[in-house]
This record gives C-alpha cells, structure tokens and sequence, in this order.
C-alpha cells in the first residue's frame, strides 16, 4: 500500500517536472525563410525593436496562440547531431506565423539560422525558449492606417515581454483576424486626441495613459514592462534650468583726491615790483577727478629791505566730485526645447517566402 502510494506521487512529481520543462523549453525544427520588411508577417507590426530586421522568427500555428505571441521574443540554439556548435545561441523576435510548421518549430531569418548552426539553410532540430526582448526601448502605441472616431484599430509595440490584454477608453477591444491589432468600434466617436490606453503583460505589469494617436503612426509611452521608474516620463518634458549669467555690478566711484596747494611767501623792497600771485584750477575731465593747478611766477628782488612785508595766498582746496558709473547686467537664460520623433508609416507587404 505504501510502495503504491509512493510511486503515484512519484509519478505526479514527475509529470509536474515535465510540464515545468515543457514550458520552459521547446524543441523542434529549425527552418529558414526570408522575409522583405519586419511589417510583412503576419503580425503586421508597425514597429519593432532594433534587431527584428536580422533576427526574426515565424512561429509555428499551435504555439501562434491567435496572433498573442506577436512580438515576444526566443532563444533559439541547435541541437542537432549536425551542429558542431550547440552552445551557440541568438535571440529572434516573433514577426510571423508558419503555418505548416509543427508545435515546437521555428522558421528563421538566414542569418540567424547560419549564426546557430554554421550551415546553409536545411532542417535541422532546435531548442528555444521565451525570453525577454533585448533593448525594446519604450512601449509604443501605434494607430492602424484607415483608423477614425468610429473604428480603431491600435497595436502595442517594442515590449519587454508578451502582452496579455490591452483597453481602449475603459473597454475591452476585439483581435483583429489575420493582423495584431486591439479594435474598438464606437458609434459615439472616440477623440483621438485623446485615448485611454491600458496595457498588462503577462507578468502583470500595466502601462496606462492617455495618448493623441495618428492614423499610420506610433506614439512613444515613454514607458516599459518592469520599469517602475519610467512612469512618469512619458507625460513630463524634460527641462534645463536655466543658469543665470547676470554679471556682479562693480563700482567705479573714483577716490577723491584732496589738491590743497601750499602758501608761498614773497618778500619786496619797498621799491620792488611784486607781481600778483594767481592760483587757478581747471576742472578735470578725467574720471579720477585730478585737479592742474597754474604755476605762480614771482620777480626776485633787487634789493635788501629793511622792514619786509609778507604776503600769503590763502590755500584753495579743490576736490573733484567722483562720478559713479555701474555696469548695467544682462542675464541670459538658456530657453528648454523639446523635440518629438514621429515614427514614419509602415506598409504591409504580401507573402513571404520560404526557403
């Protein structure tokens, strides 16, 4: 009874383990095709993260899960007897899907498939996994071309990891068939300068906001799974203080200077001639305010006096007055711009084709 008992938790321990691993890790064959433009497959995407052009993948119809895995991305490596190097990995992002291909299968881009296996494309078997896109940047909310009031058709890009549901203005939208679009019919019309967008991926992190949207375009959230610090960036500009270049005033009052000239004492016979001393001053056209007095020029005696008399020139002090002059300051202050990147229309293209 115990042995028994024993062996069928064994038994669920070991079924568990392997649901565990199955979710994880898939394996299947790796095949390679070409595809003209990263908005050909089949999810339609108006935009995607930086390496999709080289490395993108088409999922197989089980795992394509109605269009939900459209721009997740893989880890991708070979397996295969044939690769001499199974260590070699690289990530693909979800672009389209292989309808023909079995659960576990991946059609690779020609580079990613040489990257992997070292060979030209063939059919060779492969281990990947989900994982989260290298450098998304910022989840990006794009409007379907042909979009108005009354029919939207919005699709979430770049994101870190899948997308589990999306609203448009509170409601929740239907998958568009055969494209990844989110569509919300409205008889009422919606602004589309602003919509309510709210996005929650599969880890349960939500993007939400309001956003002016344009048919064929793409509108940056500012915002990524799993990065609670951009939250707030998408709505606010980021903005330069500016710096204060207002000169100190700096006084230029000169110093006065006192110009008293010393008293010069004559002395005459009484019949000497003595000339009148005249002191006189100019004003000063300088701005230290300097003071030129005349010389004084005075006739020697001839003869010696017996009762001198002296004569003495009161001193005149002249002081210019100080002229203040003070630099007027001039602030500048560097203005903040903001500039907006407008993502251009991408156009779908047909088939793809397989090699």
């Amino acid at each position: 009874m115990t042995s028994a008992l024993q062996f069928r938790t064994l038994a669920a321990l070991g079924v568990i383990a392997t649901a565990v691993a199955s979710a994880e890790y898939f394996e299947g064959d790796g095949t390679a095709y070409t595809l003209s433009e990263v908005s050909s497959g089949n999810c339609n995407f108006m935009s995607a993260i930086s390496i999709a052009s080289t490395n993108y993948a088409a999922l197989n119809q089980d795992q394509w899960d109605d269009l939900a895995n459209c721009g997740r991305c893989a880890e991708v490596s070979c397996i295969d007897d044939q690769c001499e190097d199974q260590t070699t990995t690289a990530i693909v992002q979800i672009l389209d899907r292989c309808p023909e291909c079995s659960s576990g299968d991946l059609d690779l881009s020609p580079t990613v498939f040489k990257n992997i296996t070292g060979s030209d494309p063939s059919r060779l078997t492969i281990r990947w996994q989900f994982v989260d896109c290298p450098s998304p940047g910022n989840v990006e909310v794009c409007l379907k071309e042909g979009s108005n009031a009354n029919w939207i058709a919005v699709q979430p890009t770049n994101m870190l990891v899948g997308v589990e549901s999306l609203t448009i203005n509170g409601e929740t939208p239907t998958m568009l068939d055969g494209a990844y679009y989110y569509v919300l019919e409205s008889s009422s019309g919606v602004d589309l300068t602003a919509v309510e967008v709210s996005i929650t991926s599969i880890d349960g992190d939500v993007i939400d906001g309001t956003y002016a949207l344009t048919a064929g375009s793409c509108t940056d959230t500012n915002q990524q799974f799993g990065d609670s610090s951009s939250t707030t960036s998408g709505s606010s500009t980021t903005t330069t203080a500016p710096v204060s270049t207002t000169a100190t005033p700096v006084s230029t009052t000169a110093t006065p200077t006192a110009t008293t000239a010393t008293p010069t004492a004559t002395t005459a016979t009484p019949t000497a001639t003595t000339e009148t001393e005249t002191q006189g001053s100019s004003a000063a056209n300088d701005a230290d305010g300097s003071t030129e007095e005349d010389a004084t020029s005075t006739t020697a005696p001839a003869t010696a006096t017996t009762a001198p008399a002296t004569t003495t020139t009161a001193p005149m002090a002249t002081t210019a007055t100080p002229e203040a002059t003070t630099a007027t300051p001039e602030a500048t202050a560097a203005t903040p711009s903001d500039s907006a990147a407008d993502t251009s229309k991408c156009h779908v293209r047909g088939r793809r084709h397989r090699n």
